[in-house]
């Protein structure tokens, strides 16, 4: 019994140090790809997930997905050629799992480290970007990495007889709430 109230005791004595490293993620993503007349971007709020992220290890965790129906280009029909392309009905989301971070080239730059499940595919990804912590406990990354379609097993979609560009480009933006 009293192994059982040192354990709750210490549980309640460390959980706001513990709660302090764990993080529910929301967000956005832009995208640009260039089309036979000219490029053209997207963007999707559709982002959750979780992370941990210990500042003095500099090691973080966790995995965030995004709903790949809802990318919103302003463009009804572009949007519905894109949800066509990511075959949606078969393959809902893509998810990023995120296995560590290190150093990025600047100072204040970090590189997320992770794999990059999509299109039934799963491939190592590299994010780099820059990380805040404000005051509040509150992350905030925002990062770029460009990819291409085909890498994922996806057909590039036609404009008028012309394929998009294979190349896309796209920006991660994420925000952290202390659990």
């Amino acid at each position: 019994m009293r192994t059982k109230a040192w354990w709750f005791l210490l549980i309640v004595a460390f959980a706001p140090v513990l709660a302090a490293n764990a993080y529910d993620v929301s967000g956005h993503i832009v995208y640009e790809a260039k089309g036979p007349i000219g490029a053209f971007k997207g963007e999707n709020t559709a982002v959750s997930g979780a992370l941990t992220w210990d500042p003095e290890q500099q090691t973080a965790s966790g995995r965030v997905c995004v709903d790949l129906a809802a990318w919103d280009s302003g463009e009804p029909l572009r949007d519905k050629h894109t949800r066509t392309m990511f075959e949606t009905d078969v393959y809902p989301e893509a998810c990023f799992e995120l296995e560590g971070v290190r150093p990025g080239a600047a100072a204040d730059e970090i590189v997320l480290e992770g794999r990059l499940s999509m299109h039934g595919v799963t491939l190592p990804l590299e994010i780099p970007g820059k990380l805040v912590q404000k005051a509040d406990g509150r992350l905030y990354f925002a990062g770029y990495f460009e990819t291409r379609i085909t890498d994922w097993g996806m057909k590039r979609p036609s404009m008028m007889g012309f394929k998009v560009r294979d190349l896309v480009k796209v920006w991660v933006y994420g925000e952290g709430v202390p659990q």
